[in-house]
C-alpha cells in the first residue's frame, strides 16, 4: 500500500510541478501560430466560395444560351437534314452524290465547330479517339464514300451506297446531338 502511495505522491507532485511551470513563451508563439493558420484557412473559405460562385455564374449563363438557341436550332438543323436526306433518296445520281458530299461537309463544319482542329474531316476523324464518338466507325466508312464520289470521276453511286453513306453520317449527328 505503501508503493501506491508514494507512485501517487510523486505523480501529484509531477503534475503539481507542470501546472507551476511558467508557458507564457510558448502561448505566445502557439497564438501566433494559431493565427497566421486561421488567415491562411479563412483566405481559402473565401477564396473557394469566390470561385464556386464564378463556376455558378458560368454554369448559368452556359444553360441560358444551350436553352436560348436550342429549340429553333434543333429544328432548323433537322429540316436542313431533311432536305440532305431527300436529295439522298432521289433517283438522280448526281442528287445523291450531292446529298453524301453536303452531309460530309455539314459533319465536317460541326466537328470544327466541338473544337476538332484539322484541315479537313479526315484529319479531324483522325482526332477522335474511338470512346468520344461511338459512330466514328460509320462517319469513317460515310467519308470514304464522299472521297471516292470526289475523286473518282467514274464512280458510280449506287442507292444502297448513297443509303449506307447518309445513315452513317446521320448516326453521328444524332450522337453529337446536332439532329
Amino acid at each position: 500500500m505503501e508503493i501506491i502511495f508514494n507512485f501517487l505522491s510523486q505523480f501529484f507532485n509531477s503534475a503539481q510541478s507542470l501546472a507551476d511551470y511558467d508557458y507564457s513563451r510558448f502561448i505566445f508563439w502557439w497564438k501566433m501560430i494559431a493565427a497566421f493558420f486561421s488567415t491562411l484557412f479563412l483566405f481559402g473559405i473565401f477564396y473557394a466560395a469566390y470561385q464556386a460562385e464564378q463556376i455558378h455564374k458560368r454554369v448559368h449563363a452556359y444553360i441560358k444560351a444551350k436553352d436560348a438557341r436550342g429549340a429553333p436550332d434543333q429544328n432548323k438543323n433537322k429540316e436542313d437534314w431533311e432536305a440532305i436526306l431527300r436529295r439522298g433518296a432521289s433517283h438522280d445520281e448526281n442528287e445523291r452524290k450531292f446529298a453524301v458530299i453536303a452531309a460530309d461537309s455539314l459533319i465536317e463544319r460541326i466537328l470544327g465547330l466541338s473544337g476538332y482542329a484539322g484541315e479537313n474531316l479526315g484529319e479531324r476523324l483522325k482526332k477522335i479517339e474511338p470512346s468520344d464518338l461511338d459512330s466514328l466507325n460509320d462517319l469513317w466508312e460515310a467519308h470514304k464514300i464522299r472521297n471516292r464520289i470526289a475523286h473518282e470521276a467514274d464512280y458510280k453511286l449506287s442507292s444502297e451506297d448513297s443509303s449506307r453513306a447518309l445513315s452513317g453520317f446521320e448516326n453521328a449527328l444524332k450522337e453529337l446531338e446536332y439532329i
